[in-house]
């Protein structure tokens, strides 16, 4: 996760690449084995923003800095340079996403209010606690300079198994492994506590309980420790008084939805409470690919059958879908994809039942509505109450008779936007759904404020290449935005391939007319909730 850069390491072109953004220029440039930027100083563009200067209206010093780390291997990667102040590493504000083959700017990754500020990362104070091992930060506010180390960069042994310097030399003196007074820890035997609070030293939403100490010695915990001696846990509740406006780690149920949080998420659960479930129930750190790292069977429903033996027989009786469908996944609902980071949906750890909730007590999306996108919630909610007895909830108009995921789609927040947007491209989403009407409604967000909304909703158009004319590009013009989002929709019109009668009034389509409800649509465009959000990654 944490390399230096080399000619290994480095994905990215660096071959006079020239990149261009709110009015600066970038090259990335090698020389032999090294690599380079030529850039306006981050230093004094960090520091001009700190103290309330209009950088846009001033030109900033040109210089010319070699690449010396890079972080991510699996989706994107991002590439860090020194500062002048000495140590300190900050990452140029572009990031290469890996399977798109492109640099984009890094404020068009994340879900972030369009107007808000660049941001100049620190390495030292940020990454250095989770993609580093034992990292102290050693900042010396005195004298304004910087000493940080960290035991190995990466995610090596000693992040899950603590200092192994004494377990090495009793192997050493012994010459086979020790029985006793060996220190070393094994998150799969100690019990459940222990072993989650190790993954739970990274995967979960935190601060430091005293900032000044952390900015010199950072994060004191090593696994088999007490993380509640060195991590302060934010919760919802914290949350909703202590952060930024803006920045919403949470949904207004308490699930975390911030991706890499995912112990945060699991410890609201009944499963992690009865003290038996570990992130080792389902994951495997040895033994499986690398990305998810699930363990071997664990991508089936053994991952719950495990536990739940007593479904072991009955899948259908109990998920009322084919025993071999989607629908009969345990964790599609019951770990849905409400968590969103790295431009996609990531499953929930916050394992729990779907239920229906009208928009007015919930800005969580449903499981049942994800995927059954043609739907509304008033339909899921019967099937609920039919199935399982739960209450029947009060809900709105809209939500009797507009399709659940365009009521998220069209009027949502930024994050229900995007978390819906991903599931207009969800396999299992378009098998119960059908993928005969969702061109014009994944068009209106390609003109959307989040840059992220419109990469996920170009990532869907690619599923239509006969009716695309064009080629989109979530961070064009405004002009060229508005214009492919026209001729896509006139393209789908000429298309003639319209959703069946039976189910065109939830999807806006009038099936007498043969047209799109657009009054309707622009309706549900006008109510969309335009708050800024930041969530973070």
């Amino acid at each position: 996760m944490t390399q230096i850069a080399t000619t290994e390491t480095v994905v990215a072109p660096f071959n006079n690449v020239r990149l261009s953004v709110r009015g600066r220029d970038y090259l990335l440039t090698q020389e032999g084995d090294f690599f380079f930027v030529t850039m306006p100083d981050p230093d004094w563009e960090a520091g001009a923003l700190a103290n309330g200067v209009d950088i846009s209206k001033i030109r900033p010093p040109i210089v010319k800095l070699p690449i010396v780390m890079t972080t991510g291997s699996h989706h994107m990667q991002g590439y860090w340079v020194a500062s002048n102040i000495k140590n300190m590493l900050r990452q140029i504000p572009w990031i290469y996403l890996i399977p798109d083959r492109r640099w984009v700017p890094r404020e068009d990754i994340f879900i972030a209010p369009p107007d808000s500020p660049r941001h100049f990362a620190v390495w030292n104070d940020n990454c250095i606690v989770c993609h580093a091992v034992a990292g102290a930060p050693n900042f010396d506010l005195e004298t304004m300079s910087v000493a940080t180390h960290v035991a190995e960069l990466g995610i090596s042994c000693e992040a899950c198994h603590g200092p192994g310097q004494k377990h090495k030399s009793l192997h050493a003196s012994s010459g086979k492994r020790p029985e006793q007074n060996d220190p070393i820890v094994h998150p799969a035997t100690v019990d459940a506590k222990i072993s989650n609070e190790i993954c739970g030293q990274c995967h979960s939403y935190f601060k430091p309980p005293d900032m000044l100490a952390f900015t010199k010695q950072g994060y004191s915990y090593r696994a088999g420790g007490d993380l509640s001696n060195t991590h302060h846990m934010i919760s919802y509740q914290e949350s909703l008084t202590t952060i930024d406006e803006g920045l919403v780690p949470f949904w207004n149920d308490g699930t975390c939805r911030i991706s890499g949080r995912e112990y945060t998420a699991q410890i609201e659960s009944a499963c992690h409470q009865s003290g038996k479930m570990t992130c080792l129930s389902c994951h495997s750190m040895h033994d499986s690919p690398a990305n998810d790292m699930l363990a071997k069977g664990m991508e089936t429903n053994q991952a719950c059958i495990q536990c739940h033996s007593k479904y072991a027989d009955k899948i259908e009786e109990h998920t009322h879908h084919p025993a071999e469908s989607d629908g009969s996944l345990c964790y599609n609902c019951h770990m849905p994809h409400t968590t969103f980071g790295l431009l996609k949906g990531i499953r929930s750890h916050r394992v729990q039942s779907p239920r229906v909730l009208s928009n007015a007590k919930s800005d969580h999306p449903n499981a049942c509505n994800l995927c059954h996108l043609d739907r509304t919630m008033a339909w899921s909610a019967d099937k609920l109450t039919q199935w399982y007895g739960q209450p029947t909830p009060e809900l709105t108009q809209d939500e009797r008779d507009v399709a659940g995921s365009l009521l998220w789609l069209l009027r949502g927040d930024a994050v229900q936007r995007a978390v819906t947007a991903w599931h207009m491209n969800w396999k299992p989403a378009l098998e119960a759904s059908g993928s005969d009407w969702q061109l014009p409604f994944i068009a209106q967000l390609l003109s959307d404020d989040y840059s992220v909304v419109r990469y996920l909703a170009s990532a869907a158009l690619d599923r239509y290449s006969e009716w695309k004319p064009i080629a989109f590009d979530f961070i064009g013009t405004e002009e060229h935005k508005r214009a492919s989002k026209q001729k896509i929709i006139t393209s789908w019109e000429k298309s003639g391939v319209f959703p069946s009668a039976d189910r065109a009034g939830p999807i806006l389509f009038d099936a007498q007319k043969g047209r799109l409800m657009y009054e309707r649509l622009d309706q549900l465009l006008k109510q969309q909730d335009k708050r800024p959000i930041y969530l973070p990654e």
